[in-house]
């Protein structure tokens, strides 16, 4: 039966812990243990980006007219189109000897479409002028390899969209 006279102080709620201490070890302990467990079956994932600055033109349009007639987004959805097409990621996934188990024994369409999923590409969203960089992203189980895909990925986005200012500029 409860007393209601008595006032509990420190020494009441250090005797009620120990009492009860399976109450709070046990709880404790079970957490403890399944995130161990968690961590040690879970694959190590990687996750490696870029970010890359899309600067405008600096002449001024009265002495020099753009070669750039389409916006940022448009000009980034037909590149993302080009780099991701299965030609340029199959270059990149046997230069970089990625996904050997899958090469193996899949098609190499199925083992593209596996990278594309390891492949992320985020645009801003706001209005166009505040448009002026896209991130690359690129996941995967080793660090250092991780890295070097994410930055080729960059490299063909910047030679691809060279490419195409090229071809305009002598259109």
């Amino acid at each position: 039966m409860i007393n209601a006279q008595s006032s509990f102080n420190l020494y009441s709620y250090i005797d009620i812990f120990f009492k009860r201490i399976w109450y709070f070890l046990i709880p404790v302990v079970l957490v403890l243990a399944g995130t161990g467990v968690y961590l040690t079956v879970t694959p190590k994932v990687y996750r490696s980006s870029t970010l890359v600055l899309v600067s405008p033109q600096k002449i001024p349009q009265e002495y020099v007219r753009a070669t750039v007639t389409s916006s940022v987004a448009e000009r980034l959805q037909s590149i993302a189109q080009e780099i991701l097409s299965r030609t340029r990621l199959e270059q990149v996934i046997n230069e970089y000897k990625l996904y050997p188990e899958k090469v193996k024994s899949q098609p190499m369409e199925s083992v593209v479409e596996a990278m594309r999923k390891d492949i992320i590409i985020d645009v801003p969203k706001g209005r166009e002028k505040e448009q002026n960089h896209f991130s690359i992203s690129y996941v995967g189980k080793d660090p250092k390899l991780v890295a070097a895909v994410t930055g080729r990925l960059a490299s063909l986005f910047i030679e691809e969209n060279l490419k195409i200012r090229e071809q305009q500029a002598v259109g």
